[in-house]
């Protein structure tokens, strides 16, 4: 069989069984190695069986490649988490524990800056990119508080993970089966700093809305919306690549991506509630906008 990746995937022949579980009807023939396979078996976006996929499996993580240097490794990571569907594969290898310093040097920073524009009580950030101190505050006043708002940042990021892995990696591990790879850890370890750009909270929709006008159209703010969504895709379209990898079956991987999403959109507004007493008045900060709009115009 050829090794080109661009080899044409034929169906199997009628009455073909999957060559690892003879008791499922085969869907195609892996080009690679002649082998029927079900459909949970293949894997359609490299052309290739699990078997193949495990015995000649894509190039590493970037992060894990000892042959390329810091920075490339690093740019390199989060380049591909532009093509979920396509890198998915190349967490089959490498051990997982090494994604732990990449999820700190990404997690850890749009955790703590997510924070800090929704949650200063002193400063008003917008319209328009304006940065405005509300009151009169004192330079440590300032400092203090823009700590306490990245730290807050930091606590909600934390929750967003764990609320997202754990039912996420216990549904996988029901509906999957075991590898010493674990790439739906992986996953949360190379991704997980997508879901904390997106979403109500991320960094994303906090950026955004300091751009906008005081007063922004309704169209405006449906563009915002939709914007603070295509990294919670990113996250999605990974995590279920992913489960596939973990040998979870097709339909089945949706289900283990859409819980934990569904926990998510849950259980956000109740943290969000509980740290309440802790968040600017919202009366105040629509009064610092005011007098900003009204001083620059």
């Amino acid at each position: 069989m050829s090794d080109e990746p661009d080899d044409p995937v034929e169906g199997a022949p009628d009455g073909a069984t999957c060559a690892e579980h003879p008791e499922r009807p085969a869907l195609v023939t892996c080009p690679r190695c002649g082998s029927y396979c079900c459909i949970a078996c293949w894997h359609g976006a490299v052309k290739r069986c699990h078997a193949c996929l495990l015995r000649d499996p894509l190039p590493p993580v970037p992060w894990a490649d000892p042959d390329q240097r810091g920075a490339a490794r690093f740019f390199g990571t989060l380049r591909d988490a532009f093509s979920p569907t396509q890198t998915a594969a190349k967490f089959t290898r490498g051990e997982w524990r090494r994604g732990i310093v990449f999820a700190l040097l990404t997690a850890l920073p749009i955790a703590a800056l997510s924070g800090i524009i929704p949650f200063t009580h002193l400063l008003r950030f917008g319209p328009l990119g304006v940065v405005a101190p509300i009151g009169s505050p004192s330079a440590l006043d300032l400092v203090l508080d823009v700590l306490q708002a990245a730290g807050l940042g930091l606590l909600f990021g934390a929750a967003k993970l764990g609320v997202m892995s754990a039912p996420y990696l216990s549904l996988t591990k029901a509906y999957g089966q075991p590898t010493e790879t674990q790439p739906t850890r992986q996953v949360m370890l190379y991704r997980g700093w997508l879901l904390l750009l997106g979403g109500r909270t991320g960094l994303v929709l906090g950026l955004v809305i300091w751009g906008l006008p005081m007063d922004p159209s309704e169209g405006w703010q449906m563009a915002a919306e939709v914007l603070s969504l295509l990294p919670l895709m990113g996250v999605l379209w990974a995590m279920t690549s992913t489960a596939r990898m973990a040998r979870v079956g097709p339909i089945a991987s949706m289900v283990v991506v859409l819980v934990p999403f569904v926990v998510l959109f849950l259980v956000e507004p109740l943290v969000l509630e509980l740290i309440r007493p802790l968040l600017p008045s919202s009366e105040a900060v629509r009064e610092a906008a005011q007098g900003l709009s009204t001083n620059r115009f």
